[in-house]
């Protein structure tokens, strides 16, 4: 039996409207991907929900599972998690990396110092944010581009930095 290796990918929101539609919170997947990923659906139980549809409605994500006609069934999945099996997920570019392959991966300088490890990529509005915890439980962003990244190795886990100076202190 093959096995699964489960990603969380979001969240079921409140119902819309009265037959069964959901809002769905996507955290990093375009919606054209998960578009195509609609029969892979896991929730925490590993009950696989298919769709009948996916759209958007007012830059929000509505879906309509096949299971699911009226606003009670919709109401009982929300704050629902979402995961899909890993297998399943499109490859990426080259030097393109989904964030829960970052996660876990060691922060080191170009001169081997161990800075600690991603515990998330965040977006506050200015661009990509590596969240690194240090060995001491304390944690600080480095900004992800160019400057501040110099390899990602996602086989060794291991991310290479050379941080602006001034951002270690």
């Amino acid at each position: 039996m093959k096995k699964i290796h489960l990603v969380h990918i979001g969240f079921f929101g409140p119902s819309v409207g009265l037959k069964g539609e959901i809002k769905i919170s996507i955290h990093f997947f375009e919606y054209e991907i998960l578009k195509n990923l609609i029969s892979y659906l896991l929730d925490e139980k590993n009950r696989i929900w298919n769709f009948q549809y996916l759209k958007t409605r007012n830059n929000k994500l509505i879906g309509k599972l096949q299971e699911c006609d009226s606003i009670n069934c919709a109401e009982k999945l929300k704050g629902r998690k979402i995961f899909i099996d890993k297998d399943n997920i499109p490859k990426v570019k080259k030097n393109h990396f989904y964030i829960f392959d970052l996660i876990d991966c060691e922060v080191k300088t170009s001169n081997n110092k161990l800075l600690g490890n991603i515990i998330n990529i965040d977006n506050f509005g200015a661009g990509d944010l590596i969240n690194i915890k240090k060995t001491n439980d304390k944690s600080f962003y480095i900004p992800m581009n160019e400057d501040n990244i110099i390899n990602i190795d996602i086989n060794k886990k291991i991310v290479i930095v050379n941080p602006i100076k001034g951002m270690l202190d």
